[in-house]
């Protein structure tokens, strides 16, 4: 990403409507993915962290894929069906991730392709429900289920989630469906986020992104995916150092938060820097914040505590940031 100089300008009413009202995200940045085959949810149990094997048709759950050293591989969320699972994993990593789960099944009936006919948006926000009713998609009666519970209304699938930092829906479809459907919803009157505008609700919200805070550099507990873990469910690839690393009761870094003033000179890859700590992390996204400044998240050493003050350094020059810790996603 450009530094904040270059950035495009957020939407601040579209921003406001994704917390207040709805918001449309369209397209999602995602890559969808079909398992199939007899041994599709013991198969996957027995790879990925996430407990498949205890998520009931219709439910959902958070996953990785990992090395047997803990590298991450791919980060996904899998949706049982009846027939098959449903995976989403990152924008451009849908074959990437089905050769990689394919390439562990050796005996076993399972096959995973990418579904690239398949498409995804989102509507985001307290009023998302009532959106997509007016649309036609029984939004309201996923809305007092579980997070990541799901159903099929036709030719549309959708699920209950959690982006960008707000209750709201994920939706799939073919694209002339999808298509359609965003034209409806735009046609209500329902604000369009940008992608500048997405990235800013995105890093206010401490939300790890493939290939930003996803890398293979930290392990999944250092970038805020410990809730992709299930310690419970049995055996699952790079579960020995991970474990390792839970029993030990640290973690050398942890995805933080850093607010910036406007106009900061900053991007990602930038050092993050103290007087008691020079190498205390680095900048791993950079989204303008509006008129009260820039935000960025990055990787920080746990020593630089919560409200610590620190230099952001590059090639661009040296900048002021405040850290503020994230929760990381749900």
């Amino acid at each position: 990403m450009a530094d904040s100089h270059e950035s495009p300008e957020v939407d601040g009413a579209a921003l406001r409507a994704l917390h207040t009202e709805a918001a449309l995200l369209a397209p999602l940045a995602k890559d969808l993915v079909v398992a199939r085959g007899e041994d599709r949810v013991r198969f996957l149990n027995g790879v990925v962290t996430g407990n498949v094997a205890g998520t009931p048709v219709g439910g959902g759950t958070h996953a990785l894929l990992l090395t047997p050293k803990a590298h991450i591989l791919a980060e996904m969320r899998i949706f049982v069906r009846a027939s098959d699972l449903l995976l989403f994993v990152a924008a451009g990593e849908g074959a990437r991730a089905a050769e990689a789960l394919a390439r562990y099944a050796v005996m076993d009936d399972f096959t995973a392709e990418a579904a690239p006919a398949m498409q995804a948006l989102a509507v985001l926000g307290p009023a998302a429900a009532d959106r997509l009713e007016a649309a036609g998609l029984p939004a309201a009666s996923l809305a007092e289920r579980p997070p990541w519970s799901h159903l099929e209304a036709g030719p549309i699938w959708l699920a209950r989630v959690k982006h960008l930092g707000v209750d709201g829906f994920w939706v799939a479809g073919a694209s002339g469906d999808l298509g359609r459907l965003a034209e409806t919803l735009a046609g209500t009157g329902l604000p369009r986020l940008t992608p500048a505008t997405a990235e800013a609700a995105r890093v206010a919200a401490g939300e790890p992104l493939w290939g930003r805070e996803i890398t293979d550099e930290y392990f999944p507990m250092e970038i805020g995916l410990g809730d992709a873990i299930d310690y419970k469910k049995g055996c699952f690839l790079g579960q020995e150092p991970i474990v390792r690393i839970r029993d030990r009761g640290h973690t050398n870094w942890r995805l933080a938060r850093l607010e910036l003033p406007a106009g900061s000179p900053v991007q990602p890859g930038d050092r993050v820097e103290t007087d008691e700590k020079p190498k205390a992390g680095k900048l791993t996204s950079v989204a303008s914040a509006g008129a009260s400044g820039a935000a960025a998240l990055g990787v920080v050493h746990v020593s630089v505590p919560a409200g610590a003050r620190v230099r952001i350094a590059g090639g661009h020059g040296v900048a002021e940031g405040i850290v503020r810790d994230v929760s990381g996603p749900t």
